[in-house]
């Protein structure tokens, strides 16, 4: 059967009762004292039309669930979503134009530029899951789901798209630092204008998002094999706990490279009294909150990878 027709808890609730109702007409049609006995062909028969009834009922049901309130509710919660967004995105793709037409003439640099187009994307990437959303939900009847393990819908991998999207978004936003702000940091440093350390933030920033995009591109392919029929739904959690285990830990091991190395400019004025040693304390916190996601993550992939 379609998962369209998957019924919910009341509905199974509803049939427990009259499958009981019914066995228990059953059970008053034997014959007793001052009872006249029914044929057994007429009881089966019964039972047979029954179990009938409750079949076209139980699809009858699945139908109305589809076009019940609730569908109608969360239909129109996301078409409000989706036209909120679009206003939303008009407005930033014209701040966006004129944040380009100042950088041609030279009012602003390439960061602020960064930043509008940056918004932009991101607005057409909300926007984009929002119809997704909407289209689910008027296809299923229900509330768009995002588990890998989630069935597809009249034949549609709404999670996958979904996902694509989102892998989309992680790679604009990083060719766009790597294209116009990776560069200019570079040349500054080298210039003497600004320390290493605001270049050291932004590569470990990238190496956040290669971590993202890295997971991402797992749970597709972990998606792909689910539908396959190649794992199981249990399989599947425990490979996706361990695909999101080993984006925390490159993150923290990003973050760990990346504090530790801006420490060493607070240390060294600490020294000699130009900052206040709650500076460096501050940092140091920093880098042991870091230690200790990544010997979680550490811990995590090493129970996950055991289980049998």
């Amino acid at each position: 059967m379609s998962d369209r027709f998957e019924p919910d808890i009341r509905f199974v609730d509803r049939l427990e009762w009259q499958l009981t109702s019914e066995f228990r007409r059953r059970d008053r049609l034997k014959p007793g004292p001052g009872r006249i006995a029914v044929p057994r062909s007429v009881v089966a028969l019964s039972l047979a039309a029954g179990v009938l009834l409750m079949g076209v009922a139980a699809t009858k049901a699945a139908d109305l669930i589809k076009d019940s309130w609730r569908k109608r509710i969360e239909v129109a919660r996301l078409e409000t979503e989706v036209k909120i967004k679009t206003a939303f995105l008009e407005f930033k793709k014209e701040w966006s134009a004129q944040m380009e037409n100042k950088r041609a003439l030279g009012i602003i640099g390439n960061e602020e530029t960064l930043t509008s187009k940056s918004a932009s994307q991101e607005a057409a990437a909300e926007l984009d899951r929002a119809i997704l959303d909407l289209e689910e939900a008027k296809a299923s009847g229900e509330a768009p789901r995002n588990e890998l393990y989630a069935p597809l819908v009249e034949g549609r991998d709404f999670v996958s798209e979904r996902l694509e999207i989102e892998k989309k978004s992680y790679q604009f936003e990083m060719e766009l630092r790597r294209e116009r702000i990776e560069p200019a940091l570079r040349h500054r440093v080298e210039l003497g204008l600004i320390p290493k350390s605001e270049l050291d933030e932004v590569l470990g920033w990238l190496s956040v998002v290669e971590a993202g995009i890295k997971d991402l591109e797992n749970r597709l392919t972990l998606r792909r094999r689910f539908l396959a029929g190649e794992i199981s739904a249990g399989e599947l959690e425990i490979q996706t706990r361990i695909s999101a285990a080993e984006k925390d830990l490159r993150e923290a091991r990003s973050e760990i490279d990346t504090v530790g190395k801006g420490m060493e400019d607070p240390r060294a004025k600490e020294a000699v009294g130009l900052v206040p040693g709650s500076v460096v304390k501050a940092a140091q916190l920093g880098l042991d909150a870091a230690q200790a996601k990544a010997d979680l993550a550490l811990r995590e992939i090493e129970i996950l990878k055991h289980i049998k």
